[in-house]
């Protein structure tokens, strides 16, 4: 399997990611670092494919499993998805309602590619 190289810009962020992460849910490094890549690689993977993502929702917890994708981004906002620009939330297309949403960076369970 071939894998991608993190541009020095992206590890900075996912720098940042580990921090929040760490600083919102008292996680260690080892589980924040985990997350900060994962999320990096499903964002790498909905700009050209569906995702199943599971995640807690920030305002009450409540857990979410949800279809997603970036593939419309590009359409709908007149430029590219930067991941570089990910702070606080990932945006993404919810295939099944429709619309846009997002979740908080921290509250990330885990993701897996659907055809």
């Amino acid at each position: 399997m071939k894998t991608k190289k993190s541009t020095p810009i992206m590890e900075s962020v996912k720098r940042q990611w580990t921090k929040q992460i760490m600083q919102e849910k008292g996680y260690s490094e080892t589980t924040a670092v985990w997350m900060a890549n994962r999320i990096e690689s499903l964002i790498d993977y909905m700009q050209y494919g569906h995702a199943v993502i599971a995640y807690r929702r920030a305002v009450d917890g409540e857990f979410k499993f949800v279809k997603a994708t970036l593939t419309h981004y590009k359409y709908d906002f007149k430029r590219e998805y930067e991941a570089s620009k990910v702070q606080e939330a990932v945006m993404y297309w919810d295939v099944e309602e429709q619309h846009w949403r997002r979740f908080r960076i921290e509250n990330f369970l885990e993701w897996k590619a659907v055809g």
